[in-house]
């Protein structure tokens, strides 16, 4: 009876810190699937100037609309087919802001069911959906990282430090899942000069 309870605890620790990637192999929605990852367009210095975009980021946005329509990953095009941006808040538009001339050319609906705190939230919906979708997602900078963890990414790998720098708006993270839905592949894309 104690070797009984003592695998049992065994096997309570180790479901206990298993890792996102072998949770997200259960779920549905991230079979197939392929994630990109990007932080809205350049803002403004100071909160008081509100809660849009500069003129550089609204160029970046335009520029979006013609970047995701063709993007591909190591020569494989990318259709994307979802489209995700945080909640809008009194302070801040710009991740739906960011993508909304995407949104108009794709003909795309902007989906927001979350802010930006609710990562697990939104990782958690994401699994619950259907498989082999093409996701892109524009977040908060300073939530990447956790929004990476909890899609079962290592956020360390992909991002210097495991912090997404301030001042950088053109990189893209693409996580990819094999048909069992694990973490197959991610990357850290820097996107070209759009001028």
């Amino acid at each position: 009876m104690k070797n009984i309870i003592a695998w049992i605890a065994t096997l309570l620790c180790l479901l206990g810190t298993a890792s996102p990637n072998a949770l997200a192999a259960d779920a549905q929605g991230f079979v197939g699937t392929t994630i990109l990852i990007i932080r809205h367009a350049e803002k403004p210095a100071n909160k008081a100037d509100g809660p849009g975009l500069t003129p550089a980021g609204e160029s970046r946005a335009r520029a979006y609309a013609d970047y995701f329509r063709h993007f591909n990953v190591d020569g494989v095009p990318v259709q994307i087919d979802t489209l995700i941006a945080t909640a809008d808040t009194r302070n801040s538009d710009r991740p739906r802001l960011t993508v909304e001339p995407f949104s108009k050319a794709s003909r795309l609906p902007i989906q927001q069911p979350f802010d930006d705190d609710n990562v697990k939230g939104l990782a958690d919906w994401l699994a619950s959906g259907p498989p082999n979708r093409k996701i892109l997602i524009a977040w908060h900078h300073e939530r990447i990282p956790k929004l990476l963890a909890a899609l079962g990414a290592d956020p360390n790998s992909l991002i210097p430090g495991g912090a997404w720098p301030a001042q950088t708006y053109d990189w893209v993270i693409v996580l990819h899942y094999d048909g069992n839905g694990r973490l197959a592949t991610s990357k850290r894309i820097v996107e070209p000069e759009f001028r």
